[in-house]
């Protein structure tokens, strides 16, 4: 009997804070569309939230809230592209962790950057040919070669130092955050 309890707290804890991470990672989606620059900023902030739910309770239930904020964010987000964003890069705080797991060190960075290459070409050709979303293929087409390309190499520029910002995250979220949030002991 108190084992059953005991778990079904555990089931609740893991609920509340699945739900807590998600709200939270949706509420900062939805900044989204009234900063400009948020388009980028808030997918990549709202995936962090996905950290403490895969080390706490692994990656089918970061999966899970990965998908939970994508649909929700699809439907309620104002602004589309930055949407888009988190579902085709969302997930990258859990797929990280397994491409560090790769033996070669010189396969891991390839590796994630033709991960988020393809993932940002496959968003922006979805956005722009199935969607019709004119406004973003104007905006790419007006930036000229130079500038798309200038684009392409800040945007892998951020992943990397995105990449790299996961270890001070986790490790800030286990010494600090960890230790304060009673119902995750």
């Amino acid at each position: 009997m108190a084992n059953n309890r005991s778990r079904s707290r555990r089931q609740s804890s893991k609920i509340a804070f699945c739900g807590l991470m998600v709200a939270l990672s949706v509420a900062l989606m939805l900044t989204g569309g009234l900063i400009p620059i948020a388009t980028y900023c808030a997918p990549m902030a709202s995936a962090i939230l996905l950290l403490p739910i895969l080390l706490e309770f692994g990656k089918k239930a970061a999966w899970t809230a990965y998908a939970a904020v994508s649909l929700i964010t699809l439907m309620l987000g104002i602004d589309k592209e930055a949407a888009f964003f988190y579902l085709f890069l969302g997930y990258y705080p859990i797929l990280k962790w397994e491409i560090d797991r790769i033996k070669n060190k010189r396969l891991r960075l390839p590796c994630k950057l033709l991960v988020f290459n393809a993932a940002i070409v496959l968003m922006y050709v979805m956005l722009g040919l199935l969607m019709n979303m004119t406004a973003i293929v104007e905006e790419f087409t007006q930036m000229g070669t130079v500038l798309l390309i200038v684009f392409i190499v800040m945007l892998n520029a951020c992943l990397l130092l995105y990449d790299r910002l996961m270890f001070p995250m986790v490790y800030l979220y286990v010494n600090k955050i960890k230790p304060r949030l009673k119902f995750i002991h």
